[in-house]
C-alpha cells in the first residue's frame, strides 16, 4: 500500500519503526494515549509529506473485530483530507484482515466519525474480543474519569 494525495502533495504509507517518535509526538499531542505504539505498529499507517510525518493511525485487530486508533493529523496539514483518507484506508486494511466490526472511541471528532457512518454504542455493546483491547479496558475500569468519551462501532 502506497497511496497518495496529489493535491496535498501527501504519500500514505505503512508506518516503520522510525515513524515511532513522530507519531508518539502526534498523538500526544492531539491529547491521545500514545500507548502501545510499537507493539501495534504493524497495524499503523503513516502520512508523509515532504519527509515528514503529517498524520497517522492505526488498526488492532481483535478475531473478526478491529479497533481504530490515534486518528491524528498535524495542525499545519487540516483540511486537506488527510483525515478521511487515513480513515478509510484503515477500514479497508481491518475488512482486508477479517473484520466484520469496527469500533473506536472519540472525545473530540464525534461528528467526524459519523460522517464515516459509525454510530454511538455503549460499552457492554462490543463483542467479546475486542474487549481485550487496553483501551477498552482503561475505560471501562475508568468510566467517571472520562465522561466526554464516546464509543462507537460500524460494520466493516
Amino acid at each position: 500500500m502506497c497511496l497518495s494525495a496529489p493535491a496535498a502533495n501527501v504519500t500514505f504509507r505503512p508506518a516503520r519503526a522510525a515513524d515511532v517518535p513522530r507519531m508518539v509526538d502526534l498523538i500526544a499531542g492531539a491529547n491521545l494515549p500514545p500507548a502501545f505504539v510499537e507493539e501495534y505498529l504493524d497495524g499503523f499507517i503513516a502520512a508523509e509529506r515532504s519527509g515528514e510525518i503529517v498524520a497517522c493511525g492505526g488498526v488492532e485487530m481483535y478475531s473478526d473485530s478491529a479497533v481504530i486508533r490515534s486518528v491524528v493529523v498535524d495542525e499545519a496539514a487540516r483540511g486537506l483530507g488527510l483525515g478521511r483518507g487515513l480513515a478509510e484506508l484503515l477500514m479497508t486494511h481491518a475488512r482486508d484482515a477479517g473484520a466484520t466490526d469496527l469500533y473506536l472511541f472519540t472525545a473530540d471528532a464525534l461528528p467526524f466519525w459519523q460522517q464515516c457512518g459509525f454510530v454511538e454504542v455503549t460499552l457492554e455493546d462490543w463483542q467479546d474480543a475486542p474487549r481485550a483491547c487496553w483501551q477498552y479496558q482503561f475505560i471501562s475500569q475508568n468510566r467517571s474519569l472520562m465522561p466526554d468519551v464516546h464509543t462507537m462501532w460500524r460494520k466493516a
